[in-house]
């Protein structure tokens, strides 16, 4: 990113640039080190403290710093939201009031200007959120289809959050979807903008175990406010869920170092090295045997295992354990009898893939590129392999003789 800082220092933490963004001025800060810096102005609205308003302000030249897009997005949705409340809802007060405070910090008549990112924002159109979220999966699958998939599996609606593709997913119970996102390389922590994962997210709304079984399998990680929980965190929010969602399974899981992860099995006892190097999920902790209950994959049979006979094994692309294709729009799952026979499955995927890159017509457009060369050197009269052999197996007709049509003769009368 261009900017008029030197050498792509940080004016505010004064190390290079980590995910930088630019603000009017032309200064550039690291995206934390500026969203660090900002909140003091908020602070010095609420307490009157002059002082502090130049948290609004450039740390290097005091130009205005505009909001960003998480802040916008925020405001949307809340306007979004008054629309649909009654003003007797105790929630349009509290969207009012986030509307009120945008406006405080940017002014009523804020002209759109915003902080530029560095990193590729793809908007996700309002009609492809809002078919996911009816169930028309097609819908996207189109939408997807129609250009480069890579740029888009992250896309953000900009209003709503920042909620992107996973987190709608997610929340709008299409399990097999979410599936193929993540296949094709979709950030499994990508966050909205209330800085929470699509794992936190589905923990706190949607309460639904499978999906939260999904997500761990691939890595995924609690994050609240841009930042990763601590294990701490994580217990408080496993006794909210317990207490008052109803939720104890999936508390339960949570609360565990390896709950709900792909494992791999690197040691048993001889009884079973079969099971060596096999992958399995963490259902749950057996305290009296200070054992983990896991179900392999593939097998489904149900064993109690150590911690030190695991090892961490998250999905990826290339070993996810099963496959979602995209058929004409549909999708179709695979599943298969072990992770090798999956990981084949991928692979020969890929190179079928590429070789479909491959021009159809370049054998035809290599002879004639052939041809325009013998014209150029006047040598268009040598016929090559081909063209004699095709020639050799025709017969020319003789001068004078036609082919005589079979049947019986007329005898004369």
């Amino acid at each position: 990113m261009d900017g008029s800082n030197a050498n792509n220092e940080c004016g505010i933490c004064l190390g290079e640039w980590t995910n930088p963004v630019k603000l009017p001025c032309g200064h550039s800060f690291c995206a934390d080190c500026l969203s660090g810096w900002k909140p003091k102005y908020v602070e010095g609205l609420q307490s009157g403290r002059a002082k502090d308003q130049l948290g609004k302000c450039c740390p290097l030249c005091r130009g205005t710093i505009p909001p960003s897009r998480e802040e916008i997005a925020n405001m949307k949705m809340a306007k979004t939201l008054m629309r649909e409340k009654s003003h007797l809802d105790p929630e349009y007060y509290k969207d009012a009031q986030a509307v009120k405070k945008f406006e405080a910090a940017y002014g009523e008549d804020w002209d759109g200007t915003m902080i530029e990112y560095d990193n590729n924002f793809v908007s996700l159109p309002h009609y492809v959120g809002k078919a996911i979220c009816n169930g028309n999966i097609r819908t996207a699958l189109q939408w997807l289809g129609k250009g480069n998939i890579n740029e888009k599996l992250n896309a953000k609606s900009d209003v709503g959050w920042n909620t992107g593709l996973l987190h709608l997913a997610a929340v709008s119970n299409q399990h097999d979807f979410m599936g193929y996102l993540l296949l094709k390389g979709a950030d499994v922590n990508i966050l909205n903008s209330k800085g929470m994962s699509a794992l936190t997210v589905i923990c706190r709304d949607k309460k639904n175990l499978k999906f939260v079984e999904l997500l761990l399998s691939w890595g995924a990680e609690h994050y609240r406010e841009g930042k990763q929980v601590t294990k701490e965190m994580k217990l408080d929010m496993c006794g909210d869920l317990s207490r008052f969602c109803d939720c104890t399974a999936i508390a339960n899981l949570m609360s565990l170092d390896l709950g709900g992860r792909r494992c791999e099995i690197v040691s048993v006892p001889d009884a079973r090295s079969d099971l060596v190097g096999k992958t399995c999920v963490v259902d749950e902790y057996i305290k009296e045997s200070d054992q983990y209950k896991v179900k392999m994959e593939f097998t489904n049979e149900v064993l109690q295992v150590g911690a030190d006979n695991l090892k961490r094994r998250d999905r990826t692309p290339r070993d996810p354990g099963y496959y979602v294709e995209n058929k004409n729009n549909r999708l179709i799952r695979r599943d298969f009898m072990s992770n090798e026979e999956c990981r084949a499955f991928v692979a020969n995927l890929g190179t079928e893939e590429e070789l479909a890159e491959v021009d159809p017509d370049a054998e035809s457009k290599a002879e004639q590129a052939a041809a325009d060369l013998l014209a150029e050197l006047g040598l268009e009269d040598l016929e090559g392999p081909s063209s004699s052999a095709s020639k050799r197996g025709k017969q020319p007709v003789a001068a004078g003789k036609t082919n005589k049509r079979g049947g019986k003769k007329k005898g004369r009368k």
